[in-house]
């Protein structure tokens, strides 16, 4: 489920399981500038909380691109464990 708040123009993304029946109340908060979206939260890795970041990159005027990426020493570093690059089909 995506949220918009006007106020901040952030955006906060929250993440349901039908499979548990549960929504995961720890949202992704973040806002785009231009053709870039940066949304930070924490996340579960193997049992622990981690940091996690998503970037959304404009790749075209039917592509876009996201990034998710780990970090487990409070952001200074990252690693991207996750990307999917998504197009329009006619």
């Amino acid at each position: 489920m995506r949220v918009y708040e006007p106020g901040t123009r952030q955006w906060s993304i929250y993440w349901a399981s039908s499979a548990r029946g549960v929504l995961d109340t720890s949202p992704m908060v973040g806002a785009f500038e231009r053709d870039r979206g940066l949304f930070h939260g924490e996340e579960s890795h193997e049992g622990r909380r981690v940091r996690c970041r998503f970037v959304w990159t404009v790749a075209g005027a039917d592509a876009a691109r996201w990034e998710q990426a780990f970090s487990d020493d409070g952001g200074r570093t990252w690693e991207t464990n996750w990307t999917m690059d998504f197009s329009r089909r006619s």
